[in-house]
């Protein structure tokens, strides 16, 4: 009789690894079912002595996506709302397949860490940087104030508002992006193919070539002799160009020079500002102080002029100040935002402020992108067809030439 390995949670919640033998792999899920077992992972002949490769982490194991971390805390929050306790909730999400298997992985061991008598503030905690650090505060506010499930809810629309933000960014980015790769494939076509066509019948003809197309004949034959180390030089230069944006005084030049360009300041002043607000919104709404609020939110802003001055807002607030009255002396957010967050620390109601100004700058933040999208899709067709035209222009006037000359 066939012996399958599997692994179960037993009824008391712990994980388990064994073997049976059954007649095939459905008897062997029935027979577990029958035990009170929950079946992980059921396999003819033993379980793998290694993770399948197509489970394994192709990039390494660093932050969830916002979607992936909205589909996670979407899936959890729905059966936290049901009042299914947090380590049965915790199984069912792991058994779901349509989630991506570093999910589902990371699952099981929250769900370890849970059984092992860990709270699950601490289980999600020992999984960073995969989540972070705002997501283990606000469960351990919602594990304190006994609404876990709220504070699921909370996290779930703050990721998916940002996984649909970036999703509206990726597919404003399509566009251009086929333009580009259209105009390489006419550059390749053009001086792969057609320029040594014209090469050859000037050659043919014995005339002088014209000066464009010669100099770009004089560029492609340097090219195609000297194209080893030519790829040395692009791939090496590429490498110092990653190495040199991932140090602290090359991004911290970047950051200031994306604040000091005219359209460029304005869209990342409105997408640092609506993060901020709604990072600090969705933390204070859920118990966890302002200081502390704004500590954490700096640790997901992007820019560091905006991190700088939330780490200031809460030194200040310690100071006694007030924290429109100290965002306001970075002179990085606008009236509006200043004077919507003022108006909640008068009223007390900071957190319903704070959502406001989110809600307003991020909807002028993709009206603003939708624009530029769109002013960016002519100019680059503008460009590309100078350049594409003009090259098809060159060779299709020497090409006219050498017919004259054959002519005479």
């Amino acid at each position: 009789m066939p012996r399958f390995g599997y692994r179960a949670y037993d009824q008391a919640g712990a994980l388990r690894q064994g073997e049976i033998e059954c007649e095939s792999r459905e008897a062997a899920l029935h027979a577990l079912a029958r035990r009170g077992e929950t079946p992980v992972e059921v396999a003819e002949g033993g379980l793998p002595a290694h993770e399948r490769w197509w489970n394994r982490e192709v990039l390494g194991a660093g932050r969830l996506s916002y979607a992936r971390l909205s589909l996670f805390t979407r899936e959890l929050a729905t059966l936290l709302k049901a009042d299914i306790p947090v380590d049965e909730a915790l199984r069912v999400v792991h058994l779901q397949p349509a989630l991506p298997a570093r999910v589902r992985k990371l699952t099981r061991a929250i769900l370890d860490d849970v059984v092992a008598g860990r709270s699950l503030s601490e289980a999600v905690a020992r999984q960073e940087p995969a989540f972070p650090a705002i997501y283990a505060k606000l469960v351990q506010c919602g594990e304190a104030s006994g609404t876990l499930a709220e504070v699921f809810e909370d996290l779930a629309g703050f990721y998916e508002r940002s996984a649909e933000v970036r999703a509206k960014l990726g597919t404003a980015l399509v566009y251009p992006a086929v333009l580009l790769a259209a105009a390489v494939i006419a550059l390749a076509v053009i001086l792969g193919a057609l320029l040594p066509t014209v090469v050859s019948l000037f050659e043919e003809a014995g005339a002088e070539l014209p000066a464009p197309v010669a100099a770009l004949a004089a560029i492609q034959a340097a090219a195609a002799r000297h194209w080893l180390p030519l790829s040395a030089v692009a791939g090496l230069s590429f490498v110092a160009l990653v190495i040199a944006f991932r140090s602290e005084p090359v991004r911290a030049a970047c950051d200031r020079a994306s604040l000091r360009l005219p359209v460029l300041a304005s869209v990342v002043g409105r997408s640092q500002t609506a993060r901020f607000a709604r990072t600090v919104a969705t933390l204070t709404k859920n118990g966890v102080s302002l200081p502390d609020a704004l500590r954490i939110t700096s640790g997901v802003l992007g820019s560091r002029a905006y991190r700088s001055a939330a780490l200031q807002a809460g030194e200040d607030l310690m100071q006694g100040s007030s924290l429109s009255a100290s965002l306001g002396a970075t002179g990085l957010f606008s009236d509006l935002s200043l004077r919507l967050i003022a108006v909640g620390e008068q009223t007390g109601q900071l957190d319903v402020m704070l959502a406001r100004v989110a809600d307003i700058l991020e909807a002028s933040f993709q009206t603003q992108l939708h624009r530029l999208t769109a002013l960016l899709a002519p100019l680059l067709t503008i460009v590309i067809g100078a350049l594409v035209g003009g090259l098809l222009l060159t060779v299709m006037s020497a090409i006219v030439s050498v017919n004259e000359l054959a002519l005479q």
